[in-house]
């Protein structure tokens, strides 16, 4: 390999790092709305099973209503692209045991692309030391061979210039 393949593969490791974060960020986001409709879920499996009674339901920045709940409650529910349809209980359980199923499918694909992406970088990772090391060697091993054999001569001292004869910043 020569050092334009190290960098590249420099490269392909710096944008598999942003896709790994990228990846992982929806990871969190997907899950995030996994919890949020799974209590969504919870929450309407509880409210079913009751005879009405009064709930509080959030407005959003702390702020909650008191509702009294009837016993024919009919949730409304987002079926896509801003449309909502008003359904029994039954089926909007089915509905959202559906999408979480769908999002857990969704977290598992993404979750094993990221195991192999981090691999790949990993692998890839080595090959640059490996790089690296191949070339270090091939610049130590020519400099050897180049010059003479070594032998133990000591070097001839080098003669100190005398006081005074040293150039300065001014000179």
């Amino acid at each position: 390999m020569s050092m334009e393949e190290a960098r590249q593969l420099t490269r392909l490791i710096e944008a598999n790092h942003k896709r790994l974060q990228s990846m992982k960020s929806q990871v969190e986001r997907l899950n995030s709305l996994l919890e949020e409709q799974t209590r969504a879920q919870n929450t309407l499996e509880s409210i079913g099973n009751s005879d009405g009674g009064m709930t509080m339901v959030p407005l959003g920045s702390g702020v909650q209503i008191p509702v009294q709940l009837a016993q024919d409650l009919h949730p409304v529910i987002d079926i896509g692209s801003g449309v909502q349809i008003e359904t029994d209980v039954e089926k909007t359980l089915k509905m959202l045991n559906q999408r979480n199923r769908e999002l857990e499918g969704l977290i598992q694909n993404l979750l094993l692309e990221i195991k192999q992406i981090d691999e790949s970088i990993m692998d890839m990772e080595e090959q640059v030391m490996e790089l690296n090391r191949e070339t270090k060697t091939t610049k130590e091993s020519p400099a050897r061979s180049s010059s003479e054999p070594t032998t133990t001569q000591p070097k001839a001292k080098q003669r100190r210039r005398k006081r005074g004869t040293e150039l300065t910043l001014d000179d």
